[in-house]
């Protein structure tokens, strides 16, 4: 017989099997499932008792779990190269040995990304993805017809029209390009968070001297109804930008959400364009010189980081700096970390979720007639790369979205 493992080993540190814990109280039984490390861990210990399914199942269980873990990285929805013709949604999971794979591979197989279950559905485009939620316009009319799904459940909601004040001024509009997004479904606070069928919908209108934001809610005071913020400094912040190539350029600029804020790039300018979800209002933030492919994540303390390559590296390097205050009322980009990675990829920062930076690396290999991909997640605790899935070319876009999200076992519906 082997002798019982040492104290410090990783067995003796093993938490005791949860089959002796099911005599506990159940509160107790509540906070060490609470703790399980990841949500992977608690669908096998809701596979493995029945009593822990209960208690696992509860929404008010549910919710206090979320706001205690952040949902991992799943996959990737891109549009295939070879369907592109037809923007063609494909789901791209995490594949083994990565730890989020399992349960990748269950939402593939639980979840219609393509939202087939709307009513002609080939009228149907993809705008965003967010918090499980799917939003989706029909074609060329990306205000008037608009719709959540709920791919995972496969459950809908077709979104009022605008109210006869709001929509004679959309007609009434110099409007150059409109961009339909989701804006996250709610803040943490301590055990509660928004219903988890709550949502916003904004819709950004950009215009030759403003920029009109309409926004929807589907819950809280002004549930059901849209209303309008308008950022009257457009005009000041493009001058001397203004152009058909400048907005063309618009089309392609990537959103990003960190602390409460949308972020756009303003191509030329070193401007973002910043919208503060909580007050509504509008402002801009200078980004450093020579810095390209630029994704913002949450750091510590509340402050703002930028993941980026530079124009004078050789494409080897992740530099990752954040955005500090200098006390004199004034910001400063400093940098952090400098992150290698392997020497035989060409990388693209494709976005972040989960916690992760992913990245899409093209084997370099001038030799080769083929392209081989591989994608690689960079966990923004650790910094640690790990492999991601061996991928097929993508048509990767602003259009791009980072699936994040709980098993489905563990996703109760969002709408």
């Amino acid at each position: 017989m082997a002798p019982p493992a040492p104290p410090n080993s990783p067995d003796g540190d093993a938490p005791p099997a949860m089959e002796s814990q099911a005599g506990l109280p159940e509160h107790v039984v509540e906070d060490i499932l609470l703790r399980l490390p990841t949500a992977e861990d608690l669908a096998r210990a809701s596979m493995a008792n029945a009593s822990f399914r209960r208690i696992i199942a509860a929404r008010s269980f549910l919710r206090r779990f979320r706001a205690l873990h952040r949902p991992p990285l799943l996959g990737v929805l891109a549009y295939d190269s070879s369907q592109r013709a037809n923007l063609s949604v494909a789901f791209l999971p995490a594949q083994p040995p990565h730890p989020a794979a399992a349960a990748a591979a269950h939402t593939l197989a639980r979840a219609d990304f393509s939202c087939s279950f709307l009513p002609s559905p080939e009228l149907w485009i993809n705008c965003d993805f967010r918090d499980g939620r799917a939003l989706l316009s029909k074609h060329g009319d990306f205000l008037s017809n608009l719709a959540v799904c709920d791919p995972l459940h496969r459950r809908y909601l077709l979104l009022p029209a605008l109210p006869d004040d709001l929509a004679a001024l959309s007609r009434q509009l110099d409007v150059i390009h409109c961009h339909p997004f989701l804006a996250p479904a709610g803040e943490v606070r301590g055990d509660n968070v928004d219903p988890p069928s709550g949502f916003r919908v904004m819709c950004l209108l950009r215009c030759s001297s403003q920029l009109i934001l309409f926004i929807f809610s589907s819950s809280g005071a002004r549930a059901g109804q849209w209303r309008t913020v308008t950022f009257g400094g457009w005009g000041a912040l493009m001058a001397g930008h203004v152009g058909v190539d400048f907005f063309l350029a618009t089309l392609s600029t990537r959103r990003h959400y960190a602390h409460g804020c949308f972020y756009w790039e303003i191509p030329y300018t070193r401007q973002l364009l910043v919208f503060d979800t909580h007050t509504e209002e509008f402002s801009s933030l200078s980004t450093p010189r020579g810095h390209y492919e630029m994704v913002f994540v949450e750091a510590m303390e509340g402050r703002l980081g930028m993941f980026s390559r530079s124009t004078e590296d050789d494409g080897k390097h992740l530099l990752y700096d954040i955005l500090r205050d200098n006390g004199d009322g004034t910001n400063e980009w400093r940098r952090e970390d400098v992150i290698s990675v392997p020497y035989k990829y060409h990388y693209d920062i494709i976005g972040v979720a989960g916690g992760c930076v992913l990245l899409h690396g093209n084997l370099d290999n001038p030799e080769s007639p083929e392209f081989h991909f591989s994608s690689y997640s960079l966990d923004l605790q650790t910094m640690k790369l790990k492999w991601f899935r061996g991928t097929q070319s993508l048509y990767f876009s602003p259009h791009t979205h980072l699936y994040a999200g709980f098993p489905p076992s563990l996703s109760p519906p969002t709408i």
